[in-house]
Parts: C-alpha cells; structure tokens; sequence
C-alpha cells in the first residue's frame, strides 16, 4: 500500500516539477510569453509551485528516491498464493516500474529547464 501511494505522488510531484518549471522557460525560450502569462492567469496556482520550486524539487526527489527503494525491496518478495492476486502482483510490477522511470524522466526534464539551462542562458 505504502508503495503505490509513493509511486503515484512521485508521479504527482514529477508532473508538478514539470508544470512549475519546464513548461515555462519552454514556452518563454521559444517566444511564447503571452502563451505563459495566459497559462498563469488561467492556472494561477502555478505561481504558488514556481515561488517554491526549490522545496517541489527537494521534496519530489525524496518521494522518487523512496518509491525506488521501495520498489527494489519488493522484487525480492514473492506475491500471494492467492491466483487473482498473484496475477495482479505480476502484471503491476512492470507497470510500477515503467511509470517511476517516466517520473525520473520528467523531474530531469524539469531539473535541466529550471536549473542547468538558466546558467548557461
């Protein structure tokens, strides 16, 4: 149980990470800014993750970290003997493993455009 509740808000906190910070230095890179200040006035809650994207960032690392260990630790439990059960442990372990690799791929995404490109820009 403790395992997916840390994988779906290492999820959330990745999408978070994205929105707050990649989606927009992306949109005001390319000459979107009007887009931006729509999305913000449309969305005014971005403001609120964007003003503490360092806490955002901290936090989501901690909870993908976690979902990772928790995620290792479990390959080396067996599943119930029960067969519903068992079908369901073995068909959720990949899917549990394909959706923290896209959390990590996006909290880069969002760690590259929020702090690695503004050094170089």
């Amino acid at each position: 149980m403790i395992k997916k509740i840390t994988t779906f808000f290492s999820l959330f906190g990745s999408l978070s990470t994205l929105l707050c910070c990649a989606l927009p230095v992306t949109l005001v890179s390319i000459g979107m800014g009007a887009s931006f200040a729509s999305l913000t006035s449309t969305f005014p809650q971005l403001i609120f993750l964007i003003e503490r994207k360092n806490l955002l960032f901290a936090f989501t690392g901690l909870l993908l970290a976690l979902s990772f260990y928790l995620m290792k630790r479990a390959e080396k439990l067996s599943c119930p003997i029960d067969s519903d059960q068992r079908e369901l442990c073995q068909s959720s372990r990949p899917v549990s493993k394909y959706i923290l690799i896209f959390s990590l791929l996006l909290y880069f995404l969002g760690l590259i455009f929020s702090f690695i490109l503004p050094l170089f820009l």
